[in-house]
């Protein structure tokens, strides 16, 4: 079972050994750099950005890195994928070589969602990992997701194609 914990300053050393592994590199860094990526977690690990970034632990060890954030947050982002209100965007990453391939992908957004959920019942989620990012896309898929578009998203640092995905809000009881 996959647990989520706030991030601290000390926990960007491993997502920085992350980023230099080939599997997250290649999502992350195809037009940023590292210190730019680390520089944007510190932000909302401080509390400079509107963003919780969490750690994801499998027992007691490390595998991976998420964030959430309300979409009116980031106005510019919420337009280029097309945001409904109140709307929460996900980011998220195994960086873990030797844990992908296993379904935690699958396992770490729904644990995202429940965490989101427990925040703000009921509200949509949206996502838009690179249309080439296959497994990615499954594992939004096998979480209930729905494909919305695929195309460049503006306020994404890179002109690759994205693949839009949305998982609709629900009916708080």
């Amino acid at each position: 079972m996959l647990t989520l914990t706030p991030m601290g300053l000390n926990d960007l050393r491993l997502v920085r050994s992350w980023l230099h592994q080939p599997h997250v590199a290649r999502w992350y860094l195809g037009a940023s750099t590292i210190e730019d990526e680390l520089d944007e977690l510190r932000q909302g690990v401080v509390g400079e950005e509107p963003t919780e970034v969490l750690l994801v632990l499998d027992g007691d060890r490390p595998l991976g890195w998420c964030q959430w954030y309300e979409c009116h947050d980031y106005p510019d982002h919420a337009v280029g994928v097309g945001a409904e209100e109140n709307d929460v965007g996900i980011d998220y990453a195994i960086g873990e070589p030797t844990r992908i391939g296993q379904g935690l992908g699958t396992a770490l957004i729904g644990a995202l969602v429940q965490h989101v959920r427990s925040r703000h019942a009921g509200v949509g989620v949206v996502a838009d990992p690179e249309a080439a990012n296959v497994a990615s896309r499954r594992a939004l898929e096998k979480n209930g997701f729905q494909l919305l578009d695929e195309r460049s998203v503006p306020s994404e640092p890179t002109t690759a194609v994205m693949a839009i995905y949305r998982l609709p809000a629900v009916a708080s009881a």
